[in-house]
């Protein structure tokens, strides 16, 4: 599918928003002004072309970073980081690095991973002040960017308090400010995360059809507001913001386990679009193996061997490759197209339906309420041709919760990871998977470069 590089590839998207700011720089903190005031001036006076500033953004998120489904992407590394992929790839590789525990505040990934995310969190920044100061564009498109970009911000921090820990909420374009800018509190984070999400709910439109879910709108601010809500334990939150998203009745589960990631699936709350109306998905591209044994990444076998006889998941979402030694290696086939096709059939899934369930199942057991929580569960459960829970206790609900995230989320945009820091299993389960385990690496550390560059970024997290 797409194989050539992002350097190779031209994008008059990723050319406008090179005017717009220094887009060459390494690191976050030395990203400078826009070379040109006037070049901003002329984008922001014109709806389709600040809709182009925001379609480069879009393009960046999909190539690189935590919301790229490529082998390079956050998706793939910290998965292998965790219990659910193993690396074949050299020894040299991200994921290998990451699979084998070995990384460091030096390693290449864990600055590019920052830096990316700091860069393309300044283009944001870059488009919401142009449309903020612009007395041109139309109020539709300028309320609709400000909300695209508030989004955006937030959901891109919310990834780095979560992989990092403390760091520093970036609201601006201003060199100076962000040459010496500290970090903020994880509680801090979520704060400004919320701001961002609460503001932005008011500009966007409530949904869109489905098929075309490649925007932000009021639902997806609401899945990403209860996501906060469930890393806080904030359940009544949990409840208000997962439900307002579930009794939409524009989003219901798929009842076909193979339409969940298609491009139309009614389930879809936010997706990414690809490169051009031929192309699929990284993930498809990335995971799906074609020949065996591997030479990047596949399933582990553990993780094959815990799910619950029946499971319809393990059927459809999992594919097999047998190599000429009769072994068979297991990988992810929850997108189903490998390249091209004559129209796109499937969009990156960013945020979907299900994990709104899960989310909602455990506010609903944390507060008592195990009839509701049970409910929430099985329907999940039962969409995978699973039986219901019956008069089930609070142990095996919160059981059964760790397990159908565990089931229905694999390899989907870090869950995994954050899952098992939120529930306090880290290290008891880490600890039996993989030799080398230490309690640290529940955060990863900061760039080395950074904390050079920036002394304000100190301390290095604990253990680094």
């Amino acid at each position: 599918m797409k194989n050539i590089p992002i350097k190779n590839i031209i994008v008059v998207h990723l050319l406008i928003i090179s005017f717009l700011i220094c887009h060459s720089c390494d690191r976050f903190t030395d990203v400078g002004l826009p070379k040109s005031q006037i070049t901003r001036e002329v984008v922001f006076k014109d709806d389709q072309l600040a809709k182009s500033a925001m379609a480069g953004i879009y393009r960046s998120l999909e190539e690189q970073g935590f919301l790229s489904g490529s082998s390079s992407g956050a998706q793939v590394v910290l998965s292998a980081y965790v219990d659910e992929l193993q690396s074949y790839a050299p020894a040299a590789s991200d994921a290998t690095i990451f699979y084998q525990l070995s990384h460091l505040p030096s390693s290449t990934k864990i600055s590019s991973l920052w830096a990316t995310t700091y860069t393309q969190i300044y283009n944001i920044n870059a488009v919401i002040e142009g449309v903020e100061n612009s007395e041109n564009l139309s109020p539709e498109v300028r309320n609709r960017l400000k909300g695209e970009g508030l989004f955006l911000r937030a959901l891109l921090h919310l990834y780095l308090v979560q992989t990092y820990g403390p760091v520093p909420y970036v609201a601006t374009t201003n060199y100076e400010t962000n040459q010496v800018i500290g970090k903020s509190s994880i509680i801090q984070v979520y704060a400004q995360c919320k701001i961002d999400l609460q503001t932005a709910n008011a500009l966007l439109p409530e949904t869109l059809a489905i098929g075309s879910r490649v925007y932000p709108t009021k639902m997806a601010a609401n899945a990403v507001l209860a996501r906060i809500a469930y890393y806080e334990k904030n359940w009544d939150d949990a409840i208000q913001y997962a439900g307002t998203v579930i009794n939409n009745t524009q989003y219901k589960m798929e009842s076909d386990l193979g339409k969940v990631f298609l491009k139309d699936s009614s389930g879809s709350i936010w997706q990414l679009l690809p490169f051009s109306s031929i192309y699929n998905t990284y993930q498809g591209n990335v995971f799906i193996l074609n020949t065996a044994p591997p030479t990047n990444v596949a399933l582990r076998q553990d993780f094959i061997d815990e799910f619950e006889t029946g499971d319809l998941r393990k059927t459809t979402w999992i594919g097999q490759k047998t190599d000429s030694q009769n072994k068979t290696y297991y990988y992810p086939f929850k997108y189903k197209q490998y390249s091209t096709s004559t129209n796109s059939l499937e969009y990156s899934v960013i945020l979907r339906v299900e994990e709104l369930y899960l989310i909602r199942a455990e506010a609903y057991l944390q507060k008592g309420q195990y009839d509701l929580a049970a409910s929430d569960i099985n329907k999940i459960r039962n969409r995978a041709g699973l039986a219901s829970l019956v008069n089930s206790d609070q142990n095996t609900l919160m059981n059964a919760v760790i397990k159908e995230r565990r089931s229905e989320l694999f390899t989907e945009f870090v869950h995994r990871f954050y899952d098992l820091r939120q529930h306090n299993l880290l290290d008891p389960v880490m600890a039996v998977k993989k030799t080398g385990w230490k309690t640290h690496f529940k955060l990863l550390p900061l760039p080395e470069s950074e904390l050079l560059l920036n002394p304000n970024l100190n301390p290095q997290n604990e253990g680094y």
